[in-house]
């Protein structure tokens, strides 16, 4: 689902009027109509309702709801803050027809007090003052008209975004109205999505009122939301006439003593998406604990240590390992994909063994951890002959990687990710809150899953698994990012659910990613 700026919000109108041919007051009838339906919905028993409409078209959208909102049995009032005199168009229209439907109507002018009275006496409240057009902060009346109302606590519900937000910013501007619940049109925009503007919004409802996708695609989006419909395919159920080679084999490259939890962890991620095969290459003791950890999984050790699979005589012959370059690459042919870094050691000596690999291997793979931070500063180095890959930073490590600080990183995050892609050539995910995933073409796209429940230790490692299966399974690197964050997030809701949002551990986030695959087939 593409999310789109004010700018981009006012092409598509365009578009879907002159080139498409749909009459703008038809996109105003049924953007109205949606509205109508959101406030029974949520407030079914609403008798009275104060509609605020402002002198643009959003005002417009305000007196068609309130002439909808009597012929279904609710007393409305209209607000008016604005100039009769000034209405044009649509709007216009719409404020014709309710004079002559002689639906109560106040002209606020400067009597803040005397609107108040009116809205108070409202079950619900239709914020329809400013639209996406706003881009300066509410003055003067409208400001005092915005905090006047909040003091009532009434319910609100927002006519496309709450009068205060920026269309296109994820910070509001101030002051900003409370919504519940948004019903906006044909794409959310970037205040709908991104915090603090989204908590202004409330529940948002993105409401189909008859503009073409056509109108939407030509104008090139490249920032949109993870919708399950996309990714149902890469989740589609097996088939019968398959078996554990049909899914790949995953190479982790991971852990060490003290850090054999990270390898266990992506092991129990892999094995829980469904991965064919899973080997883990660390060191010896830690292997030792993959053994317990990851039961399922197979190891092989540095320096040529006996590889322990776990499944006999399948396990491949090459699993024992020597620590010369050109016997630890054989070791890869018959895999599937690789995943290299979580709980590696930080020192130069693996640093140096990671950048070797890196650069030998050709197979699809995903950097993550320490395997970035042997790239720290060295961006460049990831992928110069842009193999199928894929990295995992959070804000710290992506801060290491392009030589600049996390303050920097978080306070444009989606430009960090377009700039990590780009230099990196990587699919790049930047992970946090609403993670984010990139191309180096510079589409992006926003996770809306996941929980605060979900900031503990591990969890990283488990997203690196799940990716990791995917890119086994032959999937594309950017399509297996977005699958994987999202299933990731899914499967920390599930165990939100059921254990509230303190104490969670990877080790069980891994164990609900079967539940999660699941609900996404069945469109979550």
């Amino acid at each position: 689902m593409k999310i789109v700026d004010s700018q981009q919000m006012r092409n598509i109108d365009r578009r879907a009027t002159e080139r498409f041919g749909i009459p703008s007051i038809v996109l105003m009838e049924n953007a109205a109509m949606a509205v109508v339906d959101a406030i029974f919905a949520h407030y079914p028993e609403c008798d009275r309702a104060a509609i605020l409409c402002g002198a643009g078209a959003n005002g417009g959208d305000g007196f068609a709801v309130a002439r909808h909102l009597e012929n279904r049995g609710v007393v409305p009032v209209i607000l008016i803050a604005g100039d009769r005199a000034k209405y044009s168009g649509d709007a216009l229209t719409n404020l014709t027809i309710c004079e002559r439907l002689g639906i109560p109507m106040y002209d606020v002018g400067e009597d803040i007090d005397g609107a108040v009275v009116h809205a108070a006496e409202a079950d619900v409240i239709v914020d329809a003052l400013f639209g996406t057009g706003l881009n300066r902060a509410p003055e003067g009346v409208y400001a005092e008209l915005i905090r006047a109302l909040a003091e009532l606590r009434l319910p609100v519900i927002a006519v496309d975004l709450p009068s205060g937000a920026n269309a296109s910013s994820p910070v509001p501007f101030e002051p900003c109205i409370q919504a519940e619940v948004t019903v906006t049109f044909a794409a959310p925009k970037l205040c709908h999505v991104f915090e603090p503007a989204a908590s202004y919004c409330g529940e948002v409802i993105v409401a189909d009122i008859s503009i073409p996708e056509a109108a939407i695609e030509d104008e090139n989006v490249t920032l949109a939301l993870i919708t399950p419909r996309e990714l149902q395919p890469l989740v589609a159920p097996r088939i019968s006439s398959t078996h554990k080679g049909t899914y790949g084999h995953l190479a982790v490259v991971a852990g060490s003593p003290g850090r054999s939890g990270a390898a266990v962890m992506c092991a129990r991620g892999a094995i829980r998406t469904g991965a064919g095969l899973v080997t883990v290459i660390t060191d010896e003791e830690t292997a030792k604990l993959v053994h317990i950890g990851a039961i399922e999984a197979m190891t092989a050790t540095w320096g040529g240590e006996e590889a322990r699979g776990r499944e006999g005589d399948e396990a491949p012959a090459d699993d024992r390992l020597a620590s010369s370059p050109p016997r630890l690459l054989a070791f890869f042919q018959n895999k599937s994909a690789v995943l290299i870094g979580p709980g590696l050691p930080d020192d130069d000596a693996s640093y140096t063994r990671v950048r070797e690999l890196v650069a030998s291997i050709e197979l699809p793979m995903i950097i993550d951890a320490s395997g970035l931070n042997a790239f720290a500063e060295r961006a460049g180095e990831l992928n110069p002959h842009r193999h199928p890959r894929v990295i995992t930073p959070h804000p710290g490590e992506l801060a290491r990687l392009l030589g600049t600080t996390t303050k920097a990183i978080n306070d444009d995050r989606i430009a960090a990710a377009r700039e990590a892609a780009r230099v990196s050539n990587c699919v790049a995910v930047l992970k946090g809150y609403q993670t984010l995933i990139a191309d180096s073409d510079g589409q992006v796209r926003v996770n809306p899953t996941g929980n605060p429940g979900m900031a503990s230790g591990g969890m990283g490692d488990v997203l690196a698994g799940i990716i990791g299966a995917l890119l086994a399974r032959g999937v594309d690197p950017f399509e297996a990012a977005c699958c994987g964050v999202y299933l990731h997030g899914l499967a920390g809701d599930i165990l939100k659910d059921e254990m509230g949002d303190t104490g969670l551990a990877a080790t069980d986030l891994a164990e609900r990613v079967p539940l999660a695959i699941q609900r996404l087939r069945s469109g979550a």
